[in-house]
């Protein structure tokens, strides 16, 4: 079954089942909201889904709004719709301000003990004032909880990309994830380990890739001064290996004017690497505000030498939940 079919059942076996749901659990329905806003310095503005770093700083005004409707027309079935809109303006890069709209829905059952659901995420992303990227996943997962403190997630996805301005690009992925949480203080904190695996087929063979990615958060709940305070702790790697090979040469193979075209050269399968780190303290102000300062190092290597950079990002955001 191809990507466009799939997604096409997914969402209407999801649009069924969410009117059912509205019609039988209107009652049982809760809306969660979040709205913040603040400023972020970046020691390297880049477009991270291009490889395009303007080793340039810059700060930038940031904010992120959203809404998450839950639904429980049964006891053991779930549905939760969400919308969110997010984006980043500089003061002096302006062609890289960027804003994303996500649109979400996830359907899950818990047949104890086990839990299988299905999702879908829609995202559109505009870079400069131009559309840039339209993203698709669709996924099924299955998850269980095993003793009192351990639960296992895997999941199966498709995803696709479409680029505005670079048809060469557009892609499809196929993915699988499998994650562990083990959780601690009554269940209020865990850390997880993830890892990640994506095989991407672009239109172009040039960007055809297989990605392998490592993932660990920890997440600590806590009360300081009578308000909920949340310290989190995260850390990736990724490698992203091409089809393609790169070609590079080196000096001519013999110190003589005569022989001086003849060019050692060499192919090595393109291939880049990333370690990012990030921290953050979300601090409750009182029961719907809180401020979060926020750092994350960035460390991008690769074969050629738009691919090797670094980057820091430091920030600032008042966050309203409600």
């Amino acid at each position: 079954m191809n990507f466009t079919r799939s997604l096409q059942y997914g969402v209407t076996a999801l649009g069924l089942s969410a009117s059912m749901c509205f019609a039988d659990a209107a009652e049982q329905a809760t809306l969660n909201g979040h709205l913040s806003a603040g400023v972020e310095h970046d020691s390297n503005v880049s477009v991270d889904d291009l490889n395009a770093s303007s080793d340039q700083s810059d700060q930038a005004w940031v904010f992120d709004a959203g809404l998450e409707g839950v639904l429980k027309p049964a006891e053991r079935l779930n549905l939760t719709l969400g919308y969110s809109l997010s984006g980043s303006r500089y003061r002096e890069l302006d062609q890289f301000d960027q804003y994303i709209h996500l649109i979400s829905a996830d359907l899950s059952y818990d047949f104890d003990p086990v839990t299988i659901g299905t999702s879908y995420h829609y995202s559109h992303s505009v870079l400069g004032s131009e559309p840039f990227l339209d993203f698709h996943r669709a996924s099924a997962y299955l998850g269980s909880l095993i003793g009192d403190d351990v639960y296992l997630l895997a999941s199966l996805q498709e995803k696709r990309k479409d680029y505005e301005e670079s048809e060469a690009r557009d892609s499809n992925i196929r993915g699988a994830s499998l994650d562990s949480f083990f959780f601690f203080n009554n269940a209020r904190s865990h850390f997880v380990i993830g890892v990640d695996y994506d095989k991407e087929d672009a239109e172009a063979e040039s960007f055809d890739n297989d990605l392998w990615r490592v993932r660990a958060t920890l997440l600590n709940r806590f009360l300081l001064g009578g308000e909920d305070n949340r310290i989190r702790l995260g850390w990736r790697y990724e490698t992203r290996e091409y089809d393609q090979p790169v070609v590079s040469s080196s000096d001519s193979l013999f110190d003589n004017p005569f022989t001086g075209d003849f060019i050692d050269t060499s192919a090595s399968r393109r291939a880049e690497q990333a370690n990012v780190f990030e921290a953050s303290w979300r601090i409750g102000l009182n029961g719907t505000f809180s401020l979060e300062p926020s750092v994350s190092h960035g460390i991008y290597q690769g074969n050629e030498d738009s691919t090797d950079y670094s980057r820091t990002i430091a920030g600032l955001t008042l966050r309203a939940d409600f």
